[in-house]
């Protein structure tokens, strides 16, 4: 990250000190910024010393924004006045990342409402003419939508030993869907959007497999490389829908957005973290796990999660926060034990 310190009143003893002192906080800052390039980073540290004491304002450029952290008086000491700054820059970008996740999320629920609101009236059509090659060949392009999704339950259905690996690929999963939406799309709910409806024949198709005999992950016990529940076969979408892209990596900042974690963890791979959230989400009711990853991860409103899931909003809101405090004491105790 680029930075300018520009510095007024400042003897010049002082001015590498508080370089130095700066250096201290930046790491904490570098590791809220790890989604941003480097090269997209810029940062101005301005320090004013009046003989009443040191006043710092931070200006943070990102190409999604700029972010002013300024302390709120004048204190006897720099060293107190780029604690507070560094503080309130922290909270500044916490912020910040929230709002692009939010409005990530508002951009990608829009474009899937379009999606399927285009299609859906389409697909009426060529279920009135038991179109059925029609109806799969304009429903497929769509589920592009649930690909993450789908993932992610399989690897859960992996887990919770209702599949052996390579048993099904998110094609497998997400052609049956197609197939039963076929069957049954004449008796949708009428509220419902389609997408939801077609998710919950995801679960459904899910929840019908048995359980068979696996052994039980731990949560302290290193997790094996190469243990493959925790890994799942695109199929058919790799060769056939180039435009789809990769499946999306499980991150901490998409189910923990605000949460802050020391360096055990940014020193783990991004597979070992990926493998260590999955575990950790398996541990959860299966009820509570997916609200919790409808509302985090899909974007959905817990209205509408309440609606799915035919529980009250309170419920619903209740599992939201218990199963976010779970992963956050999890990752605590991981973290003290390394």
């Amino acid at each position: 990250m680029a930075q300018q310190f520009i510095f007024h009143n400042c003897p010049p003893e002082i001015k590498e000190r508080i370089r130095q002192y700066w250096m201290q906080k930046q790491y904490r800052i570098d590791r809220l910024l790890q989604s941003f390039s480097p090269s997209q980073r810029q940062l101005r540290l301005s320090v004013n010393h009046q003989p009443n004491g040191y006043q710092v304002r931070a200006v943070l450029t990102l190409p999604t924004g700029v972010l002013v952290a300024q302390s709120k008086a004048n204190f006897e000491t720099y060293q107190e006045a780029i604690d507070e700054v560094a503080d309130i820059l922290t909270k500044e970008i916490r912020r910040h990342k929230e709002q692009i996740r939010h409005d990530e999320f508002y951009r990608r629920k829009r474009q899937r409402q379009k999606d399927f609101a285009t299609a859906s009236q389409f697909l009426e059509q060529d279920i009135r003419q038991q179109n059925k090659e029609f109806f799969f060949a304009l429903l497929r392009p769509v589920l592009r939508n649930l690909q993450n999704h789908a993932r992610r339950e399989l690897i859960f259905a992996q887990l919770e030993g209702k599949l052996a690996p390579n048993e099904m690929t998110v094609s497998d999963l997400l052609d049956e869907a197609i197939l039963r939406a076929w069957e049954q799309f004449d008796r949708r709910p009428s509220q419902q959007p389609l997408e939801q409806w077609i998710g919950g024949l995801m679960h459904e198709i899910l929840d019908e497999l048995e359980t068979k005999e696996i052994p039980a992950l731990s949560l302290e016990a290193p997790i094996p490389e190469d243990d493959p529940r925790f890994q799942v076969a695109s199929g058919w979408i790799a060769e056939n829908e180039p435009f789809w892209g990769n499946l999306d990596p499980l991150k901490l900042e998409d189910v923990l957005p605000q949460h802050e974690v020391e360096e055990p963890w940014e020193a783990l791979t991004l597979a070992e973290k990926e493998r260590w959230l999955f575990a950790c989400l398996s541990k959860l009711p299966k009820l509570q796990r997916r609200a919790f990853i409808l509302y985090q991860l899909e974007g959905w409103e817990m209205e509408e999660i309440a609606m799915f899931q035919h529980r009250s909003l309170e419920e619903v809101r209740r599992d939201i926060e218990t199963a976010q405090e779970f992963l956050k004491n999890q990752l605590k105790n991981s973290l003290v034990e390394k």
